[in-house]
């Protein structure tokens, strides 16, 4: 019986923006994982060898190389290296990793279908046959003949074969299978460098068409975007490929408000061949009109009329002779402004440049959002929620910086752990909003106290319990700010909902080694205060018991000892 004919939808392109953040990726697993970019290299021989042997057209090349050199993408980026073997996690993985990335789109679809059986029997979306991708169902063939070799070392192929044979028709599609029995594979060398021999595979099996843009810019940007992690470092990567990609005299980038335009430019790349451009340009562009365009997502091109380039070819030199200012749209508003020059003897900016520039800006933009997003995890993954405060993570952080001292150069630091007094009563007899309000009044009175912020970290560590740290000076402020926090959080409450707040001090003196000890010794003061505070008012106080595995401090304990 012949197997069912290779499919004919044509999936999308992969263009400029796809082979560049292929390239970036690659070189990332490079650096971070050998073993897993030499496995992705010997991968990405064999699917090129099996796009020649099926006769694919440019486009289902393109995927069958993208898609094997980036089927690991998931143990180079998230997952422990031993777990090598390839599951329906796995899968997803690389899949949700590469959807995200501008271009890829085409590669994590076949990503996620990459363990699709052949004949129906398992697989994440039931698809069967010639309904798979044909980048999945290749994929699939070189996971199995490729395996786990050591770094330098290639499969002896003849036994490979003869288990991915065993597997054909069944869980694997037997025309690739077919196609792979033709390939030449004993010609495969172990890859000296792994990114290069995928680079130019990806490079031979790619479409030749181009999707609009500029080739070496878009892979600019994708190398950008995976190097680059602060704002104003992205923003001057994109400057430089902007100048670089359009041949510009001068671009910046610039900063629009809901109003204006800012007069400082966020980011500034100047070819360093010629004359610097008269920056008054920069300046007409706060004009009304022009800010309402732009701030409509409209791009500004401007000619030397516009641009007053003056009569004598020195002056047309000095000045702009062409400029043109591309929005960078975030959220669906005018974030900010990308605007690139030519001197005025060059050739004028044109249609492409402007399309070049386009796709620059919406690169940006897409990269500011993706900035933009992980400064908001990381925010909410070093801050407590509810009061603002850092929490357990920044404390140790803070605290092993201070144990990487001397001994002698940080016994004037200290931490306050303080502990708001009767919070489980509130929560139990007025409710959790007023046990929050009691928290944030905490925080409140925690920063109200503070003598020096630049030495202070303040962190909530969780239910009822802060902790202050001073680094330098606690020697003369510990006990002040100490009573302050407890003064503060008193009068807070009013005279009808008394409230107070413990607080307990540790030094961090020779004896003390461990950020451990130091937390404990100031939970043990703290306690302290709190049975000092209660014998004052007459209430009884409870012998110290041993704690308990599910006990509340004795969880804080094991946070404080392992976190």
């Amino acid at each position: 019986m012949n197997p069912p004919p290779l499919p004919s939808s044509k999936p999308t392109p992969l263009g400029d923006t796809g082979r560049g953040a292929i390239i970036a990726l690659v070189r990332m697993v490079e650096i971070r994982e050998p073993a897993i970019a030499h496995r992705s290299a010997l991968r990405t021989l064999v699917a090129a060898r099996l796009a020649d042997e099926l006769h694919l057209d440019d486009v289902d090349r393109s995927h069958v190389v993208a898609t094997s050199a980036l089927a690991d993408i998931d143990l180079a980026v998230a997952a422990p290296r031993e777990e090598s073997e390839r599951d329906l996690t796995r899968s997803m993985l690389a899949a949700n990793l590469t959807e995200r990335i501008p271009g890829l789109g085409p590669v994590a679809v076949a990503l996620r279908h990459q363990l699709e059986c052949w004949d129906g029997s398992g697989g994440p979306g039931g698809l069967v046959g010639t309904d798979i991708p044909i980048a999945a169902r290749v994929a699939a063939v070189t996971d199995d003949i490729v395996g786990n070799p050591a770094p330098g070392f290639v499969p002896t192929w003849g036994p490979a074969l003869s288990r991915v044979e065993l597997r054909a028709g069944g869980a694997l599609d037997p025309t690739v299978v077919a196609a792979l029995r033709r390939a030449d594979l004993g010609g495969i060398e172990a890859p000296p460098i792994p990114s290069a021999t995928i680079i130019d595979l990806f490079d031979a099996h790619s479409t030749t068409g181009r999707d609009g843009t500029n080739g070496a810019a878009a892979t600019d940007i994708a190398t950008a975007v995976a190097a680059a992690s602060r704002v104003d470092d992205l923003l001057q990567l994109f400057a430089d490929i902007a100048l670089r990609s359009i041949d510009a005299a001068h671009v910046a980038v610039l900063r629009l408000s809901r109003t204006s335009i800012e007069e400082e430019p966020l980011a500034i790349a100047i070819d360093a061949d010629g004359p610097p451009l008269d920056g008054r340009r920069l300046d007409s562009l706060a004009e009304f009109s022009m800010l309402a365009e732009l701030r409509a997502g409209v791009p500004v091109r401007r000619g030397p009329d516009e641009l007053g380039s003056g009569d004598t070819p020195a002056n047309r030199d000095l000045r702009a002779g062409s400029d043109i200012s591309v929005p960078i749209m975030l959220r669906g508003e005018a974030w900010g402004v990308l605007n690139a020059a030519r001197r005025g003897l060059d050739r004028h900016l044109d249609n492409h440049d402007l399309s070049v520039l386009r796709h620059i800006a919406s690169q940006a933009a897409l990269a500011l959002a993706n900035t933009v997003r992980w400064a908001e995890i990381e925010q909410m993954a070093l801050r407590d929620q509810l009061t603002g405060l850092a929490n357990r993570h920044v404390l140790n952080a803070v605290l092993d910086e201070i144990f990487e001292r001397d001994p002698v150069d940080r016994q004037d630091c200290a931490v306050i752990m303080c502990d708001v007094d009767g919070l489980k009563t509130v929560n139990d007899n007025d409710g959790h909003e007023f046990g929050d309000r009691l928290l944030i009044d905490a925080a409140a009175a925690l920063r109200g106290a503070t003598r020096d912020p630049d030495r202070t970290t303040i962190c909530r560590i969780g239910g009822d319990e802060f902790c202050l740290v001073i680094d330098g000076g606690a020697l003369l402020t510990a006990h002040e700010i100490s009573d302050t926090i407890e003064r503060l959080f008193e009068r807070s409450g009013g005279s009808d909902r008394p409230r107070s707040i413990s607080c307990g001090i540790a030094f961090a003196t020779p004896e003390i080694e461990t950020r451990s000890q130091l937390l404990r010794a100031a939970d043990q003061n703290q306690y302290q205060t709190k049975r000092a505070r209660r014998a004052a008012r007459g209430e009884p106080i409870e012998p110290d018991a041993p704690r308990l595995p599910g006990d509340r401090r004795a969880i804080r304990d094991q946070a404080i000892s392992g976190g």
